[in-house]
């Protein structure tokens, strides 16, 4: 598994030779081992790609994270043949009943609701407590709507002066970290055979990526407390934050009793919804429970 992530802001022609990214930048050039590479963010709309590289980046499962006109994160590469059955799997993601989606999403809320409480405590606010008890209130298919109740009690918390509907930078930072991780869970649900556009909760049918939100919400609280921690009262999204925040799929986070890099909980939660759903064992399906911010050390 690679270790590093690459930002491509310049205009650049980009290559593969020799399983290495070759970087061409006007006169300079530049070449990356991609054993080395986890994640290859092409910022900038004046890159090209060779389809050598693509298919490259696609078969050794490196992310690649493309922007709109505004550097924020508007798609992502998904490699759709890795799994060697995943006509099996997407008949089965079909075939789910209601009763297992809806407690699928009871479980997904319960741990967003946990990690939200966590987040609070680590940034010494108020709110943990009353989230945690509204963990314990979920019931199938969160009939009550606690996951709503809880994100107004969390961002009052976290944000008391705006709202996730003001246009402010705090969004902004939130907005640019919740589209890094989303483009990645929808990448590892894809190398697994499973359909991101099939949720078991969010179902809108302009959204390719309905599963992928269901999965992600557990997820987000890790952004919020970067963002809180290290971008609060900052005016601009700057390259610094963007480096910071891509670098969020290192930091580590809890899944099934370990210390996993965020990008190998994704993969986990993905491979262990995928078994769920064939053994319609709801018992399978790992979620990751936030730690304080840190980074794996490179072995």
């Amino acid at each position: 598994m690679g270790w590093r992530t690459v930002f491509i802001s310049n205009p650049s022609q980009l290559s593969c030779w020799h399983s290495r990214l070759l970087i061409r930048q006007g006169h300079e050039k530049t070449d990356i081992p991609l054993e080395d590479i986890e994640v290859l963010v092409v910022e900038t709309r004046q890159a090209t790609l060779t389809s050598h590289l693509l298919s490259e980046l696609s078969c050794r499962g490196i992310a690649l994270i493309f922007c709109d006109e505004k550097c924020l994160p508007c798609g992502v590469s998904l490699s759709f043949n890795q799994h060697h059955r995943c006509f099996k799997v997407l008949k089965t993601q079909i075939g789910l009943s209601a009763p297992f989606r809806k407690n699928c999403w009871r479980l997904v809320v319960i741990q967003k609701l946990l990690n939200q409480a966590v987040c609070l405590d680590l940034l010494n606010l108020p709110g943990g407590g009353e989230l945690r008890s509204l963990a314990k209130q979920v019931r199938s298919g969160d009939s009550d709507n606690r996951e709503s109740v809880g994100a107004r009690r969390y961002f009052t918390s976290l944000m008391p002066h705006s709202t996730r509907e003001s246009e402010t930078p705090l969004n902004a930072f939130l907005d640019y970290g919740y589209s890094i991780l989303r483009g990645c869970i929808a990448r590892a649900l894809a190398a697994y055979g499973l359909q991101p556009s099939l949720g078991i909760h969010h179902k809108n049918e302009l959204n390719a990526f309905n599963l992928a939100d269901d999965l992600l919400e557990p997820f987000r609280p890790l952004v919020d407390l970067w963002v809180v921690t290290n971008a609060w009262g900052e005016p601009f999204l700057t390259p610094r934050h963007k480096h910071g925040l891509v670098g969020l799929l290192s930091s580590l986070i809890e899944i099934k009793g370990e210390k996993e890099t965020v990008l190998r909980a994704m993969e986990i939660t993905a491979y262990s919804f995928a078994a769920a759903c064939g053994s319609k064992d709801l018992s399978q399906i790992a979620l990751p429970s936030l730690l304080p911010l840190s980074v794996k050390a490179r072995e």
